[in-house]
């Protein structure tokens, strides 16, 4: 996905972007390095390896592998999770629990998944803002 968008701010290697919002923002992965500032502009910030300055016109990108990677892991993993749980619950319930109603059981082990798969995310979230995984890239100057 390549954008866009004015330098307004410099620091050090990263560049913050005022561009236009598209299309492709609501379910973009780097999002979380976006500001709105208006309903159709927005401010991010992007890795400036080209070393870009004030007021440069340039294109960004954000790579499309990411893009797909953030989606399934957002989408898919806490089903797969959740689904998991359900199935380990109902195997679980008559060995563990024998006196206990099977469906609350499973449920709760639905929900247990369910809530470590988004504990997960986040974590792996934390981890890849930390390197800059899903950061933005200056591309070129326009």
């Amino acid at each position: 996905m390549e954008e866009v968008g004015v330098i307004v701010e410099v620091s050090g290697s990263v560049a913050t972007i005022k561009a236009s919002k598209s299309g492709s923002c609501d379910s973009c992965s780097a999002k979380k390095s976006c500001a709105s500032i208006s309903e159709t502009e927005m401010l991010l910030e992007a890795e400036n390896c080209i070393g870009a300055k004030v007021g440069d016109q340039v294109m960004y990108s954000v790579d499309a592998g990411s893009i797909i990677k953030a989606g399934v892991m957002l989408y898919l993993m806490p089903i797969i999770a959740f689904i998991a749980g359900v199935v380990i619950g109902t195997y679980a319930a008559p060995h563990f629990w024998p006196g206990a109603n099977p469906d609350l059981v499973t449920g709760l082990f639905g929900i247990l998944f369910l809530t470590l798969a988004f504990t997960g995310l986040k974590l792996y979230s934390r981890i890849t803002a930390a390197n800059g995984a899903y950061k933005p890239q200056i591309l070129r100057v326009v």
